[in-house]
């Protein structure tokens, strides 16, 4: 089973910089049915674009309490931003994420693949197949 249905939106999220004062970043957010537990958030900014692959259910957490304990950490900040913050080796970034545009993206994600049913979406099969491939 192959399914490539795919919902994305292009929106702003503020980084926030060491001196504390918001810079727009052009993120794209996308999500795919054949991946229905992954979010892809590809970041742009000056000449690069670097692609982090969070949780649905992450995002969707963190709109209403702190959620993340590794790498990607989303709460709740006013009524129109939620605070991302994303861990690397070497590197600490902080976003301010509009609630409204993340809202509109996982509700047509939901349209896509409801909450709860991601495995009907999932080619187990195929999976194992590729990992057992010689």
């Amino acid at each position: 089973m192959a399914n490539t249905t795919r919902v994305g939106i292009e929106t702003v999220f503020e980084f926030i910089g060491p001196d504390g004062r918001p810079a727009p970043v052009p993120v794209e957010l996308g999500y795919r049915a054949d991946e229905p537990h992954a979010v892809s958030m590809t970041f742009r900014m000056a000449d690069q674009a670097t692609v982090w692959l969070v949780s649905r259910d992450l995002l969707a957490d963190g709109l209403v309490a702190a959620t993340g304990e590794g790498d990607v950490r989303l709460r709740p900040f006013t009524a129109r931003a939620a605070i991302l913050e994303l861990y690397s080796d070497d590197e600490h970034a902080v976003f301010h994420v509009p609630v409204g545009s993340l809202q509109a993206f996982l509700n047509s994600s939901y349209d896509v693949v409801a909450p709860g049913r991601e495995g009907d979406f999932l080619d187990i099969d195929s999976a194992l197949r590729g990992l057992f491939a010689e």
